[in-house]
């Protein structure tokens, strides 16, 4: 989500005065450590949840001096814990269970308070986590949530997941794309849905999709707020430029991902044959 931070979402976060900032999913740091020199420019404060981050925590801690509280748990666990925030980024578990109960847990820590609630960032809300669950420990999602799942690609145009190739073959992915609770985008809708707050909801179809979530009292009493969302909404004009651009770069992706899997195996084939080779030698 952070390729999206200086153009898209930094100005809706001055426009909040925003300082506080909760980030779900940090994965190798990279956009943690953009937030918290942001934090250190505002005088604010970084919570960062993660269960299994791909860095050392404890550096990032003692470098950025208390600008950065670090929660290693799932969300639900940690969000519950953490002080009142005015920003939240959802990067994290891609599928309807979390990203659903994640924005629930958020609603109520803000006691259902539509000038408290904060300004929330949905990454993956298009293709291919907008309608298709994905499950980094599905051991985590409770079974009647769910789906069926393999560890295969997916494809453009495509329901059902890949025999080969595709998508995040090496992801454990719902079989089928669609239908009911399936996806980060279904779950934001059914949110909103049962929701007692009224809200503004914009979905940028950029870099795997962007949901911006703003109440609509928060930002009917923020000029500077409406303006910023006015301009996203002028972007949207172009849609259909950016859609067929998003493919092309999904295409793209596709082809790198192919390409890193036959590289992968070439090496592992000429590691094999080198230890053959290295046998008869010896022999």
């Amino acid at each position: 989500m952070i390729a999206l931070w200086g153009q898209v979402i930094l100005p809706l976060v001055e426009a909040v005065d925003g300082k506080h900032v909760l980030e779900i999913g940090a994965e190798f740091g990279l956009s943690t450590q953009a937030l918290v020199n942001f934090a250190r420019r505002v005088d604010g404060h970084v919570h960062c949840i993660d269960p299994a981050p791909i860095f050392d925590v404890e550096e990032f801690e003692a470098q950025y001096g208390g600008r950065l509280s670090f929660y290693k748990d799932t969300s639900l666990n940690a969000i519950p814990k953490i002080p009142e925030v005015d920003v939240v980024l959802v990067d994290g578990d891609h599928n309807w269970y979390t990203v659903y109960h994640e924005l629930k847990l958020i609603e109520a820590h803000s006691d259902h308070d539509a000038l408290k609630l904060p300004l929330i960032f949905v990454h993956d809300t298009a293709w291919p986590y907008g309608r298709r669950d994905l499950y980094y420990d599905p051991a985590s999602i409770p079974e009647e949530f769910r789906h069926p799942y393999a560890m295969q690609g997916m494809g453009r145009q495509k329901r059902e997941l890949m025999p080969e190739g595709g998508i995040n073959a090496d992801m454990n992915n719902a079989l089928v794309e669609g239908g009911e609770r399936n996806g980060v985008l279904t779950a934001v809708e059914d949110y909103i849905r049962e929701s007692s707050l009224d809200f503004e909801f914009l979905n940028l179809p950029l870099y795997f999709g962007l949901g911006i979530l703003i109440s609509r009292e928060r930002l009917d009493s923020n000029p500077a707020l409406a303006a910023e969302m006015q301009k996203l909404h002028g972007m949207m004009q172009g849609e259909k430029l950016i859609t067929i651009t998003e493919k092309l770069r999904m295409n793209l992706t596709g082809i790198v991902q192919r390409m890193q899997r036959e590289q992968a195996a070439s090496q592992a084939r000429v590691e094999e044959l080198e230890r053959e080779l290295a046998q008869l030698r010896g022999g």
